[in-house]
């Protein structure tokens, strides 16, 4: 049986109206923003202008949404137009109530430029050179022109600004897509995207360059990325939608000044030494003022910060699914009575209809069967029998009775009459509790239209013939086949049927392993855990709707699914494929499986399905299995976005990408130490005494000339304090060295970020000011770090390729950059790779010995976290970062949900 043959559209598909239909061939090219056109999106209240003030208005503008063009937006991207409209009151649009959402009204865009054209090139242009004269297009184009024109800016410090166009980035502007969000962004009259903090202080912005969230002042910036010289000097080529600098430390001006006098001794070679020796001669004085000065005499760091900067953010918009009713959002649908309409949540005792033989020999309908009455269940592919009503039907109605009557029953269980024909609830209700007429029935029993290997296999790649295999009572399925003017029974085990017709072992993981499994646990053979039976089921299902069926609603697998679980949710076609999954995973009590997924990191090709629930039975980049993780976190919701959730009781770390912050330290206190500091305070010492005798006896050395000896020992005096204090000035690079050296017992908690890599030992001079080996690789963080571990000790080696400086000899994934992450908390190096550069990481999951952290970028335009990469992290930082609940993370990347966003879009217009 096929539900997808029987069942039509039960509720009716509620999505956003694209009106814009006008061909790309049709735009001007001038403009690369112009390659993407945009569509209807929410609006925040303040367009709900006096223009639109009753229905009566509103089904005007309906009838006639094309009205008033702007010729002042010609040769601007289309979607900057629309914004330049909508600002102008609801005549240039059609506002649409929207539904089950976070939104107020929405915008429908004008028809093609074209039209706009023909019918406004009378119209005066709007602008200037002004920003109070120009409209909210205008503003946005001009605020896009300036933030992606390539050149250098400064803001403290200089940085570059990106090349590429935020469409060739992302595949369109964010901007002029809320929707995108969920409907979960927010804009105010100017076009600037609305983020609400933590403490419920607004903030506007545009949408334009990649941001951070500021842990000092909880408002968006825009993101500066520290990078190498290899990426600074190719930044043209480089793409990203970031600001990128020159990677800089922070380190005290005195040990800067010591290194520099003592890097040439570091050489071997005669004229190195010499060069050192007059290093240290210049600098011997110049370093003696300085530590005579408060402000850069102490080597002392201060207090040590054991905490990780924290990640100040919180949701506080509804989810769409929640786990408890009182944190779903007043009013919405997807909350609806229990009782209100037939639900395919109950359980059916018995089936509503059944194929009933009468005494008379003929077969009927029959309401309300007597529940002592045996029946058998009747499984089909319907596409075999080319059904298309007519013979079809009796075909299937005759092999039945055959079948029940071969049975030693009179009632059977067919589709094709006991099925609800109108489309509604009841029809639904009827279709996904078969399962429930699967279990009480006598038998299953296949029909197929002749006796062939090839048919077999056909109902067998069918996906929802799976589940009426392995739910029949025992673990035997009767086929019966058409064999001439007769039939031909034969039986076959659920084992039996995972090597005849259930044939895809070449399939490994995807399913040919997932079918057996399931097999050998429906037979009694295997026990499933309940992680194991999820992802199993879900596997097998995913692999045969992508064979020959055609999906008839978005949730086609999680329904096949359900049928194999304890509890059951209702049909949703507003819900994506991840979302009814999420909402079924949390229903049935799966080990908190979606807790488990977040920790995992699958490398997904542009082929592949971005529905982290079609990963799961595969390895992730770690060689981990989904079970292997112990989540530290809780999910509380599913987001109104696609593959997007409610995280609680997360450990948040925000990472640094401008610049590495001077890192306060605990060092040891030695001899070395002690002598340094006696070097250092007693040239101090010297010097400051000889200028106070200076300054002191210089009035009578210049004004008495009666006692000449007088003045020869005062003259002798005060130059024997400056060569002492010189002298010992000659010590102070090395003390200075030392005193900033030594061994360290404690270090300041931060994850800094650069993109790009580089040597070690360069990389602690940048954070340090020399390289004493403070630094190391983590052995186990990154899949990148698996060949280059330390065969005897738990430490990585650094990669040949980095010490000699040749990142591109790496092989990165699709799409993907290296990133190197310092923590120096725990002193260690890890490289990544990622898309984009994260800017939080959450520690969600443990996992062989060391906890797995997710690094994240952020969205300020909807208050979401995207999945970017997972790095593995020593248990002690546990400790260190902060507790955070209620935040919103999508667990595909930045990049590939909004190219998810843009291939719904095409795909919506292209369907109108």
């Amino acid at each position: 049986m096929n539900p997808q043959d029987t069942a039509g559209a039960s509720y009716p598909t509620y999505e956003m109206q694209y009106v814009d239909q006008q061909h790309q061939s049709e735009q001007p090219s001038a403009d690369p923003y112009q390659q993407y056109s945009g569509y209807a999106y929410p609006q925040h209240t303040f367009y709900q202008s006096d223009n639109v003030s009753s229905p009566q208005h509103r089904d005007q503008m309906v009838s006639n949404p094309y009205a008033h063009g702007s010729v002042a937006n010609v040769g601007y991207p289309i979607h900057q137009q629309w914004w330049e409209q909508a600002s102008h009151g609801a005549d240039r649009g059609v506002p649409i109530e929207s539904r089950d959402n976070n939104s107020g009204v929405a915008i429908v865009p004008p028809e093609p430029l074209a039209k706009q054209q023909t019918e406004t090139e009378n119209q005066p242009q709007k602008g200037g050179w002004w920003p109070w004269g120009k409209t909210e297009g205008e503003k946005i184009n001009a605020n896009l022109r300036k933030q992606f024109n390539g050149q250098r800016g400064f803001n403290g410090h200089f940085y570059y600004k990106p090349t590429q166009s935020p469409d060739v980035e992302h595949g369109q502007v964010v901007h002029s897509r809320p929707d995108d969000y969920g409907a979960a962004a927010t804009l105010d009259p100017d076009g600037k995207h609305i983020f609400l903090n933590s403490l419920g202080q607004e903030h506007v912005k545009y949408s334009d360059v990649a941001v951070y969230l500021s842990p000092t002042n909880f408002r968006p910036k825009r993101l500066v990325v520290q990078s190498t010289d290899y990426i600074l000097r190719n930044r043209a080529s480089q793409g990203g939608d970031w600001r990128r600098k020159a990677v800089s430390g922070n380190v005290p001006t005195t040990l800067r000044l010591a290194e520099w006098g003592l890097r040439p001794f570091q050489r071997s070679g005669v004229w190195h030494k010499i060069n050192g020796s007059l290093r240290m001669l210049a600098i011997s004085v110049p370093l003696q003022l300085l530590l005579a000065f408060p402000g850069t005499s102490s080597w002392d760091d201060g207090d040590v910060s054991e905490n990780y900067t924290n990640f100040p953010n919180y949701q506080w918009r509804w989810p769409k699914h929640a786990i408890n009713p009182l944190d779903q959002r007043p009013g919405s649908i997807t909350h609806t009575t229990s009782g209100e309409h037939p639900s395919a949540r109950h359980r059916t005792v018995r089936p509503r209809k059944l194929y009933v033989r009468q005494a008379d020999g003929s077969w009927e309908v029959v309401d309300n069967p007597p529940k002592n009455l045996q029946y058998i269940f009747i499984s089909y592919a319907a596409k075999s029998f080319k059904i298309d009503g007519g013979d079809g039907y009796d075909f299937v109605r005759s092999m039945a009775q055959e079948a029940t009557l071969r049975a030693n029953c009179t009632a059977c269980w067919v589709d094709t009459d006991c099925i609800e024909n109108v489309n509604g609830y009841q029809k639904d209700a009827d279709i996904y509790a078969m399962c429930d007429v699967i279990r009480g029935s006598k038998r299953v029993v296949v029909i197929l239209p002749d006796n062939g290997a090839e048919a077999r296999r056909f109902w067998g790649s069918r996906m929802w013939t799976l589940p009426e295999a392995l739910l029949g009572p025992g673990s035997e399925v009767d086929f019966m086949a058409r064999v001439g003017d007769g039939y031909e029974t034969k039986t076959l085990s659920l084992i039996e049927m995972t090597g005849e017709i259930w044939d895809d072992s070449q399939y490994e993981e995807s399913g040919g392993l997932s079918t057996r499994l399931l097999a050998e646990h429906f037979a009694g053979e295997l026990t499933l855990s309940r992680i194991e039976l999820f992802v199993t089921a879900c596997t097998a299902c995913e692999y045969r709707s992508r064979l020959n069926y055609t999906m008839f609603t978005n949730n086609d697998v999680t329904l096949a699914v359900m049928g194999l679980l304890h509890y059951r949710i209702d049909r949703n076609d507003d819900d994506t494929a991840f979302q009814s999954l999420a909402q079924l995973s949390l229903r049935n009590d799966s080990d908190r499986i979606i807790e488990r997924m977040v920790s995992l990191l699958h490398q997904t090709r542009s082929t592949d399905s971005l529905n982290p629930f079609y990963n799961l039975a595969h390895k992730d980049a770690f060689s981990t299995r989904l079970w292997d993780i112990q989540p530290t976190c809780y999910v509380v919701g599913v987001a109104y976005e696609d593959n997007t959730i409610m995280l609680d009781s997360c450990r948040v770390m925000h990472i640094r990408w401008k610049g590495f912050p001077r890192i306060a330290i605990v060092r040891d206190y030695s001899l070395a130490k002690l002598l340094a500091t006696i070097f250092v305070t007693a040239g101090t010492w010297w010097f400051l005494q000889g200028i106070y005798i200076t300054i002191t006896y210089a009035p009578f050395i210049a004004t008495t000339t009666s006692t000449p000896n007088l003045h020869y020992y005062l003259s002798l005096a005060i130059a024997a304090f400056f060569i002492f204090a010189i002298l010992l000035s000659l010590f102070g690079p090395v003390s200075v060295r030392r005193l900033y050296g030594g061994e360290v017992l404690q270090s300041s908690s931060n994850l800094v970020g650069f993109e790009g890599v580089m040597p070690i030992a360069k990389l602690e001079r940048i954070i340090f000011g020399n390289n004493n080996g403070r630094l190391n690789y983590e052995a186990s963080s990154t899949p990148i770090g698996m060949e280059c571990r330390d065969r005897d000790l738990r430490l990585g080696n650094e990669p040949n390729w980095v010490r000699e400086g040749r990142p591109e000899a790496y092989d990165l994934p699709e799409g993907h950059r290296l990133f190197t992450l310092v923590d120096t908390g725990t002193l260690t190096v890890s490289i990544f790779s990622a898309e984009r550069p994260p800017t939080v990481a959450l520690l969600c999951g443990r996992e062989g010995g060391m906890l797995r952290a997710v690094l994240c970028s952020w969205s300020f335009e909807n208050n979401c976290l995207y999945k970017e990469t997972v790095i593995r992290m020593p248990t002690n930082v546990w400790d260190a970062a902060n507790l955070q609940g209620w935040l919103k993370i999508c667990l595909a990347s930045m990049k590939q949900q909004r190219n998810i966003e843009r291939n719904k879009m095409i795909t919506s217009m292209s369907q109108a």
